[in-house]
């Protein structure tokens, strides 16, 4: 069975974030309420799943003294043609949020991956389910900002760009309310 498919079948109709298809290419709207953002990404690939990470409330059973109760906003799962991403994104209004904060919560949806990856081996007999994956992650900031300030914040990032397949070394973009499946990759 496909990993799409099984994790289609695993998480709640609530934490799954619907892929608008047209004939030739997909693209997902991610609404975050809390922080009231929205943004649109354009090109996933069609073999993809689109998961709310914070569709469920923190587990108390851990203190979270450490960050470990947090989790980013939302987690593609995505099987391209020549590869398999799990892309771990955070979205947030502003600009000013701690890069540590940032940091814990892609690593919450990182663990999160990893529960969900448990789940598909044990309960779904899956060996091999969610294997080979890269990952990246992923913060979208600045999202309502006015469209002067984006000029500014798009180039400043551009001259940053740097390997983001860890948590602690997510990709930052700023005030871009579309992008592509690509450029998160």
């Amino acid at each position: 069975m496909n990993d799409i498919i099984i994790l289609q079948e695993m998480l709640s109709v609530g934490a799954q974030v619907p892929l608008q298809q047209t004939s030739e290419q997909c693209s997902v709207t991610l609404k975050d309420k809390q922080a009231k953002t929205t943004v649109e990404i354009t090109d996933i690939p069609h073999d993809s799943i689109v998961i709310r990470a914070e569709a469920f409330k923190p587990p108390t059973v851990f203190k979270g003294s450490r960050g470990e109760r947090r989790r980013a906003d939302f987690v593609i799962v995505s099987n391209a043609e020549n590869e398999n991403w799990i892309i771990c994104i955070e979205t947030q209004a502003g600009t000013g949020k701690d890069p540590e904060d940032v940091e814990q919560q892609l690593r919450g949806a990182q663990c999160f991956i990893g529960y969900c990856k448990c789940i598909g081996k044990s309960f779904w007999q899956s060996e091999n389910f969610l294997e080979d994956y890269q990952y990246r992650f992923v913060s979208i900031s600045g999202i309502n900002l006015n469209k002067q300030s984006t000029r500014f914040y798009q180039q400043a990032n551009q001259s940053r760009r740097i390997s983001h397949n860890t948590p602690d070394a997510f990709l930052e973009i700023l005030a871009r309310q579309n992008l592509y499946f690509e450029e998160l990759i």
